[in-house]
């Protein structure tokens, strides 16, 4: 039998990650409604990718890094991101925490004080960024995991074999995941790779790989569990592909009605994996429909009120254009 205490520790971790999983979701929901009113110009869809990021960011401890691909939100609310910091990079103000008003929204997570690493929006640069971040901990002698996150598409690029090889080789904390959605943009996978499984290119490198259904949150956290504490005691990197649906359209600007059937949105949105893991807590009795709906609602106010705030605050000013600007 496991220990009550046990058991109430179990329940108490997954019902925070419903809650962030709820918090994402209704911050991308608000964001597309901001775009469609005409009071911000962009958004990059989430939906379908949540349960994964949350899994896997869930594991990390304070002092290890991030490395997050552009939709990477439900990831950074995990680590810490607030409704409020969100809301100030999707209006550009001059407080914002990700890129002081000046990337797109989602498109470069980086938050010093959340050990989140700035990031190119060139896909799969930030590979070999993380595997650099891992090698200078190891040589600072340093206890660090990085996580490391991408789509299907960045592994068509050649950052990702430069990547993983270093990784390999020098046996870094790195834990690698791709959040396989099945397309680059409008891009099938079909049309990237002949082997479909992503993860079985972790043999030709030397490091475990795992593929995993990307909405099944309980899997996913088992499977990064294992994947962060083997880097942790020094055994090298892992590959894990979690296998997604991408529900919504690759950003605000696509249609993705052009290269995907009426069939296919169908499929994917019954593989939502915010319902998918509600239904699981309840079926253990550690979330009853009422808390959940109440857990809903709140994160929608949360993330209307951090609207309206983020709204109010700053415009970044003219003569603060080329802070943090380097000369190369």
């Amino acid at each position: 039998m496991v220990p009550a205490a046990e058991t109430a520790a179990h329940r108490g971790r997954h019902v925070q990650m419903y809650r962030w999983m709820c918090v994402a979701r209704a911050l991308d929901e608000r964001t597309h409604l901001l775009v469609r009113q005409g009071r911000v110009p962009f958004a990059g869809p989430i939906r379908g990718h949540e349960g994964i990021q949350v899994a896997t960011a869930a594991t990390l401890a304070p002092d290890d890094w991030l490395v997050l691909h552009y939709r990477g939100l439900a990831s950074a609310v995990a680590r810490g991101l607030t409704p409020r910091e969100w809301m100030l990079a999707v209006f550009a103000k001059a407080a914002d925490p990700l890129s002081g008003g000046r990337n797109l929204p989602g498109g470069c997570f980086s938050h010093r004080g959340l050990r989140i690493a700035p990031v190119s929006q060139v896909v799969a640069t930030w590979i070999p960024k993380a595997v650099g971040i891992a090698y200078a901990a190891r040589l600072r002698g340093e206890a660090t995991v990085v996580l490391c996150t991408f789509g299907d598409g960045a592994t068509s690029k050649g950052d990702f074999h430069e990547g993983l090889n270093f990784a390999a080789v020098h046996r870094l904390p790195v834990v690698f995941v791709c959040e396989n959605n099945g397309y680059a943009i409008s891009v099938p996978l079909s049309a990237q790779a002949a082997n479909p499984v992503l993860a079985e290119r972790a043999a030709g490198y030397g490091m475990p790989g795992v593929s995993v259904d990307g909405t099944d949150v309980p899997a996913c956290h088992a499977v990064a569990v294992e994947a962060v504490a083997r880097a942790r005691a020094g055994e090298g990197p892992t590959l894990i592909e979690a296998r997604v649906w991408r529900i919504d359209a690759h950003t605000s600007e696509d249609d993705q009605r052009r290269y995907r059937s009426p069939e296919e949105l169908e499929e994917a949105g019954r593989h939502d994996p915010l319902v998918t893991y509600e239904r699981w807590l309840e079926e253990r009795g550690w979330l009853g429909r009422e808390e959940a709906r109440g857990i809903r609602e709140q994160a929608a106010r949360e993330a209307a009120a951090a609207a309206a705030w983020a709204e109010r605050q700053p415009e970044p000013r003219a003569e603060d254009l080329e802070a943090h600007v380097l000369a190369g």
